[in-house]
Order: C-alpha cells, then structure tokens, then sequence
C-alpha cells in the first residue's frame, strides 16, 4: 500500500535543506539519544538494529521501507487516531517480502555493473514506523523516532554522498501493491520527483524508450506507465522520493511491485530483470559521460 501526494515540510530549497540537516543529525545522535528517556521496564536498544545499509560505490540506492518484520521493544503499535487513514496518511500494513527484494535487487545490480549499489531496507515493522510518512504520521513513540531518522538520516546521507561524488544518481524506492498482480507502477509524481535528472538529460530519462520505465519494459516487466501518461492513483510516489528528488541530479522514482513479482519463488527472476533494466539507464545516464540534454 503507497501513499499518493504528501506535502513536503515546507517549501522551497532552505526548507529541504533543513528537513534534510535535522534527519542526518538525528541519526548521528541517535546512539547518544537512546539511552534517555527509558522508562523502568524497557529494553534498552540500538536505532541502527532495525535498518539493513550497504553504503555503495555506484550512483544509485535502493530504498525499502515497508518490508520488515521486527518489533521495537517497548514501542507500542502505531494507531492514527485522529488521523486520515490509507494513501497518503495512516496505514499499518506491510508490503510483503519487498525487503527480500531489495536485497536481491541489490545483489543483482552488483553482479551487472562489477560494483555496489547503496541501500537503506527497513527490518522493522510498518505497524512501528512508518518510514515513507512525514514523522508527524510515521510515528507515535520517542523512541520509535529514533528508528525513522535513523532510516531516514541514512538515506539523506547517501545522497547527499551520491551528488557530492558523481553529480547525479537514482533512487529507487521498492514498494508493493495489491492492485495488479502482474505490474509494476512507476510513481515520480507525475514527472516531479525525477525531475532533477531531467535538468541534466531531458524527459527521456522520464518517459519513453530510453527512461527507466521503458528499459525495465524491455527486461519483461509490465510497467505503467513508460509514457507521459498519469501515473496510477494512489501510486504516484511518497515521501521517500519527494524529499530525495529534491536533490540536484538526482531522480527518484518509486516501484509498486505486484505480487508476481515478490513471491519467493519469484524474487530472483524478478530482481534480475529489473537490475537489467537500471544497470541499462546506469551506462546511459550515470555511468561515464553521458550526452546532456540538448
């Protein structure tokens, strides 16, 4: 389940540039932080334990934050009273088996381009923290918040790391959806959270052969859209990549994955194509140098 249009905090650069500095220092402080505020009865526990990294050598990440299984200890389940329920506000459910997917999408990005992608995978449970929700939604507990900046001060991080050293990257946020069994929906808010990359080569890298919505079409995915045409409701792209597609040449682009494609049975194959599929627009656009936009 994916949410569709958030707010962002804020507007304009300043304000994601604060958003951006407030999660990675969080994170940073989170093992400082921890120890505090524990009440008699509750275990002491690292934020770190619950998110998986792999800090890569290669401009692109592959973020997962609903696959996990974890529980907090002393952290209650997230209720949302008095909050909008479903697309873009409370929702507890997990996107079954998209961090096994991530894992192995990861791997298979590897064995295609001989180095590491970055990741962020999330091992807790939605029903804790909701990482692809602004923190006013994404949790209700002290120390269920320092789980979500620790996840999301990662993944500020690692772009902030992919700008600095190659000037343009990709985000990959890896969901799933009950609406389509045999598709994968592209959400980049309509165009906007790929945008950055835009600047840099042109909407081919959005829509079209050539964006990665159509190479992944090549490698045997069902893809919608890989045209301009609107994104499907309801999966057009969350928080995730909101926030990381404001980053100079980078695009984010979110990928609501159909059962077909998460079963365990199907991981693999499933995880191969769409390697195939990123490490093309990889040698296109972020390896070496690509020809900009005319």
């Amino acid at each position: 389940m994916s949410p569709s249009h958030i707010p962002l905090p804020g507007s304009g650069f300043i304000a994601r540039r604060a958003f951006l500095r407030h999660s990675a220092a969080a994170f940073l402080l989170a093992p400082l932080l921890r120890c505090e505020g524990i009440a008699a009865g509750e275990k002491e526990f690292a934020a770190a334990d619950f998110i998986s990294v792999q800090k890569g050598d290669l401009p692109i990440i592959i973020s997962a934050p609903h696959g996990g299984t974890m529980t907090i200890p002393g952290v209650p389940e997230r209720k949302g009273e008095g909050m909008k329920k479903g697309g873009a506000g409370f929702f507890a459910g997990r996107d079954e088996n998209t961090e096994l997917l991530a894992a192995a999408l990861a791997e298979a990005i590897e064995k295609r381009l001989g180095k590491k992608p970055f990741f962020v995978i999330a091992k807790m449970h939605r029903k804790f923290v909701d990482a692809n929700r602004p923190p006013e939604i994404a949790v209700e507990h002290p120390r269920a918040h320092e789980v979500y900046d620790a996840y999301r001060g990662t993944l500020a991080k690692f772009c902030d790391d992919v700008q600095t050293r190659y000037g343009r990257g990709l985000v990959i946020d890896v969901h799933g959806q009950g609406s389509a069994r045999d598709t994968v929906f592209r959400g980049t808010h309509n165009g906007a959270t790929d945008a950055m990359l835009a600047k840099l080569f042109g909407e081919k890298i959005h829509a079209g052969p050539q964006s990665l919505a159509g190479l992944l079409a090549v490698h045997g995915i069902n893809m919608k859209p890989t045209d301009t045409s609107p994104e499907t409701s309801g999966f057009t792209g969350g928080h995730i990549v909101q926030i990381s597609g404001k980053h100079e040449g980078i695009g984010a682009v979110q990928l609501e994955f159909g059962i077909d494609f998460r079963t365990k049975d199907a991981i693999k194959s499933s995880a191969e194509k769409v390697a195939g599929g990123i490490a093309d627009f990889a040698k296109l656009y972020l390896l070496g140098k690509p020809e900009p936009a005319k």
